[in-house]
């Protein structure tokens, strides 16, 4: 697979590798315009552009320099909703990748083109902070990887989450030093961008709000500098799932959401989540996913249900994972080796319910 043979190659080599492998991908941008047209209907209730968004251009030789943007709509937080630049609720619906220093390869245009098909209006680019592939030891190719997947989304005319997936490392604050390195970079090339959306911590556990908080007071003002007005969303301890500690002590500041995980089959009760909306605090799922029971069974009753209270809800979500990994949560099964093009056999259980979900069933 990709990821291997770039890890058999020297720091240098890799970057040369993936420096490749962005031309190659945002020109099949360009390949991929009709699958489908931005003019067609996405399935979520963000309004997209009737004209197609132009695919990123590498004449000038620079393949990092920002794509023209896609016509979509800022995103404001008005009264604990997710609005467009009308006041109208917006319901953002969408995938995460799996560690994109793992799976790369999902993060092409036709990838995103098949999941905006479905009724995809986001995708979401989880970057691994901790281990040997992470962004603290491999910061360029890292990088890199987000500004594919970035300048992919944009131009299929999508949102895209930037996502600084602390996991392993539990605590934020132990990589902060290259978090605001790696937020100064992606906010400085995009700015005020409407389709950048920024996770500036994943899922912190093992910590409390006070600390997270500490963190997110030093991250904020980072992107604010270069993007005053963009959507940025804020984990909570328990690995995504403590939005009591936000509702008694949110953040200040405009344009805040507080993300919330849920695994259905892992966990059982998601009344939180109504609680939290219904005091008022604005909510991002910004990772869910199908997983197994105590039976070993897929809990996919379960995740249907799910769903259907987000949407019912208007709830914004993404579903973990657009990938092909062998496990329950993949929206692809492993034996499916396409990179894009997906039809109902290339989905797992899993996947087949999160597509239907994409779609408002």
């Amino acid at each position: 697979m990709p990821k291997m043979t770039i890890r058999l190659l020297s720091r240098s080599g890799r970057a040369a590798v993936l420096s490749a492998l962005v031309i190659l991908l945002l020109c099949q941008t360009a390949a991929c315009r009709r699958i489908p047209s931005a003019g067609e209907e996405t399935g979520g209730s963000v309004p997209v552009s009737e004209t197609p968004s132009p695919a990123p251009s590498t004449e000038s030789g620079d393949p990092s320099a920002p794509s023209r943007p896609a016509s979509l709509p800022p995103l404001s937080v008005t009264d604990g909703r997710l609005t467009d630049d009308k006041g109208k609720p917006v319901q953002l619906r969408g995938v995460s990748t799996h560690g994109i220093c793992w799976f790369p390869e999902y993060i092409n245009a036709g990838a995103f083109a098949s999941v905006k098909a479905a009724g995809a209006n986001v995708v979401r680019l989880a970057m691994y902070t901790d281990g040997p592939d992470g962004y603290v030891n491999q910061p360029e190719e890292n990088l890199l990887r987000v500004r594919m997947g970035i300048e992919n989304a944009r131009a299929m005319g999508l949102y895209v989450i930037v996502d600084w997936h602390i996991l392993n490392d539990g605590d934020p604050n132990r990589y902060r030093d290259q978090a605001i390195t790696f937020f100064d970079a992606v906010a400085s090339a995009y700015g005020d961008d409407p389709c950048v959306i920024y996770e500036i911590c994943n899922e912190p556990n093992g910590v409390d709000w006070q600390q997270v908080m500490e963190y997110a007071w030093a991250m904020i003002p980072v992107i604010r500098q270069y993007a005053p007005h963009a959507l940025i969303l804020v984990g909570v301890p328990n690995y995504g799932f403590d939005l009591r500690s936000a509702m008694y002590r949110p953040l200040e500041g405009e344009n805040l959401m507080y993300t919330f995980h849920y695994y259905p089959g892992e966990r059982t009760d998601y009344s939180v989540l109504d609680e939290a909306l219904d005091a008022g605090l604005p909510v991002f799922v910004s990772e869910w996913g199908i997983g197994s029971g105590p039976d070993g069974r897929t809990a996919l009753a379960e995740g249907e249900a799910f769903a259907a209270h987000l949407n019912s809800r208007g709830i914004s979500w993404c579903a973990w994972s657009l990938c092909n990994k062998d496990e329950p949560y993949s929206l692809l099964k492993p034996v499916c080796r396409k990179l894009s093009r997906f039809t109902q056999e290339d989905y797992s259980p899993s996947g087949n319910v999160i597509i239907n979900a994409l779609g408002g069933d």
